[in-house]
């Protein structure tokens, strides 16, 4: 091998390290999957306790649903979703994945007038996006804000 050869190989073993970095390849896609699952069970108990009064009331039921997600790198995996049902209308909170740019990961509130989409932030801070253009922008994850959001997503 000509010193030529030899400074091609080694140029091109730290062209591809460097794009298998980049490209996540030294993420640990297990760890960051459990973190991604733990912090769906509590954004759902958090709805429970949020929707706690009317569920006692018999004016809601919530219940969970298995769905199967495959994501690039993470692979398939299963997890729930929380299914809101009141009379003969459902609001269902459908975890997309953790694959997700500007956050750690996506949950879409889905009812019959139309969707809102929430994310997981650093901290793990769950935020309901408002608007996507010009910018995004996320307001935080509250009661008043699951209100609305519901209301925006089913009949009135």
């Amino acid at each position: 091998m000509t010193n030529g050869e030899k400074v091609a190989e080694s140029t091109a073993r730290e062209f591809f390290h460097a794009k298998k970095r980049k490209s996540g390849g030294d993420i640990d896609w297990q760890a960051r999957k459990a973190a991604w699952v733990a912090s769906v069970e509590a954004l759902f108990e958090t709805i429970r306790q949020f929707l706690a009064a009317p569920v006692k009331a018999g004016d809601l039921t919530i219940s969970r649903s298995p769905k199967t997600v495959v994501e690039e790198y993470v692979g398939r995996y299963e997890i729930d979703e929380l299914v809101l049902q009141v009379g003969n209308e459902r609001a269902v909170f459908s975890p997309k994945g953790i694959n997700v740019v500007g956050a750690s990961g996506r949950v879409d509130l889905i009812g019959e007038r139309g969707e809102r989409t929430l994310v997981v932030r650093p901290g793990n801070r769950w935020g309901i996006v408002v608007s996507r253009s010009p910018d995004v922008k996320v307001i935080p994850f509250d009661r008043v804000s699951l209100l609305e959001s519901l209301k925006d997503v089913m009949r009135p």
